[in-house]
């Protein structure tokens, strides 16, 4: 059995196989250990079958997992929280938050060792699930400031101003703030976002140079200029499920049908939802239906052979890191 195998009774445990995922994704899978013995493009495959492996085992029968995902969803810690934004004045001391936007549990090793290059403690390093769907848009709605925008519009709102709290939006990886001292604040990285979005974006290569120039960029261009004193979070608003070869399911769905060849679909109110469907996750509510793990969906054009993909209901869509840092002296 490969040393980054999930046993698969562990799947058949309720109330113990979504924290067991967890903790075997951070402890066993995108670990520091196993980025410093290999290099990016083989910690990004092998990591990646050992998830597919487990998507697919859920797939054929323990469904279950995928629910508690679900329900983990709005248990999560958010910005909004974080900041202060939804909390009475006084408002407590001021913070930082760091969104890295499509960010996923695979740079977690990098980020922790940065942190510690950077004279970061880091109090805590958890994978944690994002909103349901998994878009941006969604994410700054019910995780930030309760309105369906982009990250971009966040700078200069009434609500963030109130809180004291001073948004950042960065579009480019060497793009440089004159971040001050007395608000909090809130900075949103558009990468590896915009790298792994690109129609371009269809080699595995992509990833190792993600890792080796992007991100030490980013990490100087943001957590390096906050002002010290700050305590400091990084997260991000969704990750990206890898379609390398071999890493897609192989089984016949019209799922990806049904939602148009996207990895989800709102549904207004005078289409009807789909009904019970083992490859989809639907959400009633939001009247959102999603693709569930390792089905690929095939929009037309250019898009459709992306390796890097988002919106769909896998592991590596769905849960994001959420690293807590205490303040430099």
């Amino acid at each position: 059995m490969s040393t980054l195998a999930f046993k698969p009774d562990r799947l058949f445990a309720e109330g113990e196989r979504l924290p067991g995922i967890k903790s075997w994704l951070t402890d066993t899978v995108w670990t520091q250990a196993r980025y410093r013995q290999n290099d990016p493009e083989q910690y990004l495959r092998s990591g990646e079958e050992a998830v597919c492996r487990v998507e697919e085992l859920i797939a054929t029968g323990a469904q279950g997992v995928w629910d508690e995902l679900q329900a983990d969803s709005p248990q999560a810690p958010t910005v909004k929280e974080w900041l202060g934004l939804n909390a009475p004045l006084p408002l407590s001391s001021p913070r930082a938050a760091v969104v890295f936007d499509g960010l996923s549990l695979r740079e977690l090793p990098l980020l922790l060792k940065m942190a510690e290059d950077s004279g970061f403690r880091v109090k805590s390093a958890r994978a944690v699930a994002t909103c349901l769907p998994t878009e941006t848009i969604h994410y700054v709605d019910e995780r930030v400031i309760g309105t369906r925008i982009g990250p971009s519009q966040l700078r200069g709102r009434t609500e963030l101003s109130l809180k004291n709290v001073e948004a950042f939006y960065l579009d480019q990886p060497n793009a440089r703030h004159a971040f001050p001292v007395g608000p909090s604040l809130l900075i949103w990285s558009t990468y590896p976002d915009r790298l792994f979005a690109d129609d371009n974006a269809r080699n595995e290569a992509l990833f190792s140079n993600f890792h080796r120039n992007y991100i030490p960029t980013i990490w100087k261009y943001t957590l390096q200029d906050i002002p010290r004193g700050l305590p400091i979070v990084v997260t991000s608003d969704h990750g990206y499920i890898f379609f390398g070869a071999s890493l897609e399911a192989t089984r016949d769905s019209n799922a990806p049908e049904i939602l148009g060849q996207a990895r989800w679909k709102e549904f207004t109110p005078d289409e009807a939802l789909p009904a019970w469907h083992a490859d989809l996750q639907i959400l009633p509510t939001s009247r959102t239906a999603m693709l569930r793990g390792r089905l690929r969906a095939r929009p037309q054009g250019t898009s459709s052979r992306r390796l890097y993909q988002h919106g769909g209901f896998s592991f590596m869509e769905v849960l994001v890191p959420w690293i807590e840092l205490e303040p430099r002296g």
